[in-house]
């Protein structure tokens, strides 16, 4: 599956707004920009991936529903490797190993985590 490209695309996390304290943007990995938001139940973290770029394999108490906006991503979980373009979205279990690979393009997604979380590092790497 190819995901059509846009010309249009950003280097920068998408916005989120309505009722949500956003951190200030951060770069957790290489090639890798998010800014987290906060609401009272929900953590929706954005983020741009550059070309190839990698957030490891890691794991977290939190479901995870990740939502592809723009490019291709290669999302690695529980060993199993699905490719997703955009408009896709795969749910991610609590304590799930799981970790993201983007395409060739690069890409941009949203991450919903429930409930929400304390800390942007509250995670463990494999």
């Amino acid at each position: 599956m190819t995901a059509p490209s846009s010309p249009e695309r950003r280097d920068d996390p998408l916005p989120v707004s309505g009722g949500v304290s956003a951190s200030p943007q951060d770069e957790p990995f290489p090639g890798v920009t998010r800014t987290s938001h906060q609401s009272a139940e929900a953590t929706v973290a954005s983020y741009a991936f550059a070309p190839g770029a990698e957030f490891p394999l890691h794991h977290h108490r939190e479901e995870q529903i990740t939502v592809i906006c723009e490019g291709e991503v290669e999302f690695l979980v529980d060993g199993e490797a699905h490719r997703l373009g955009a408009g896709e979205t795969f749910v991610v279990a609590p304590h799930v190993e799981h970790g993201l690979r983007a395409g060739a393009a690069g890409a941009r997604f949203l991450a919903v985590v429930v409930p929400r979380r304390e800390r942007t590092d509250a995670y463990t790497i494999a």
